[in-house]
């Protein structure tokens, strides 16, 4: 039915991709509709009387403007995370999933070679995050005349773009872990804690002037929605985040061709 691999990897996980797009855009939407009683004075006062280090580890320094609000709202801390715990999901049924149900043997035992099956599994991660975006751009767009957002469309869709390449980044390190170590529980365990160490070190380390630097290093702060919303795709970030991926795609590729599993 199939002539690809990657073909065959999407409608073997449509039941999922349809139920991360339904969820992505049903939280889009009920999140972004709070928008227009967020932009009432009234929070822009409370807000005030919070700690600084939590507004500006959330993202709420301007949350009553539409920029502000969707981008820590929708795109920031909600939609990051949701799009981070899909891609790793996904990133690690492509490789040590399968390897664990023993559909990852059957599936090189044709005349497919490891690399091959590897990069086209790659291929299909990527359309799905790609799916993810998507579900985000459609719903706020949606939503963008109703509530009168005023955000042009172009940030929206690069907005959205960059969330799926930040997801893109955690999936290949998935799919990289699951090339080196074909177990799934330990796929999620580690790339789960990589995630939470560099969200930390996006939303903490900055706090902390002997550590600042580190934030530089991740992947959560090569986007930052509030901006893209309000100046369009940041191409220096998005380039980052796509050589990051490229790089964990190309050793889960290397270590899954070297590694012995058994077949």
């Amino acid at each position: 039915m199939f002539r690809d691999v990657w073909t065959k990897t999407l409608w073997d996980h449509r039941r999922s991709l349809l139920g991360w797009a339904i969820g992505l855009i049903g939280v889009s939407l009920v999140y972004g509709a709070f928008y227009p009683y967020m932009a009432e004075p009234g929070y822009a006062d409370l807000l005030d009387t919070l700690p600084e280090g939590l507004v500006q580890a959330m993202g709420w320094e301007d949350f009553t403007s539409a920029e502000g609000y969707m981008g820590a709202a929708v795109f920031g801390v909600l939609g990051q995370v949701l799009t981070v715990i899909m891609a790793v999901g996904l990133g690690a049924r492509m490789i040590a999933g399968d390897e664990e149900t023993g559909g990852l043997e059957l599936l090189i035992a044709h005349p497919v070679s490891r690399r091959r099956a590897v990069a086209q599994r790659a291929l299909s991660l990527l359309l799905s995050m790609v799916l993810a975006g998507l579900a985000v751009f459609l719903a706020v767009f949606t939503l963008s005349n109703p509530i009168d957002l005023g955000i042009p469309v172009g940030n929206l869709a690069a907005s959205s773009a960059q969330m799926a390449l930040l997801g893109l980044v955690f999936g290949s390190l998935a799919m990289a872990v699951g090339g080196i170590r074909g177990r799934r529980g330990l796929v999620i365990g580690v790339t789960a804690a990589v995630a939470v160490l560099a969200y930390l070190a996006d939303t903490v380390a900055p706090l902390v002037d002997a550590i600042a630097w580190i934030e530089n290093l991740s992947p959560f702060d090569w986007y930052d929605p509030t901006a893209i919303l309000r100046e369009g795709l940041m191409v220096g970030d998005a380039l980052l985040s796509l050589g990051a991926s490229a790089f964990l795609i190309v050793v889960a590729v290397v270590a899954f061709d070297r590694r012995d599993i058994g077949v």
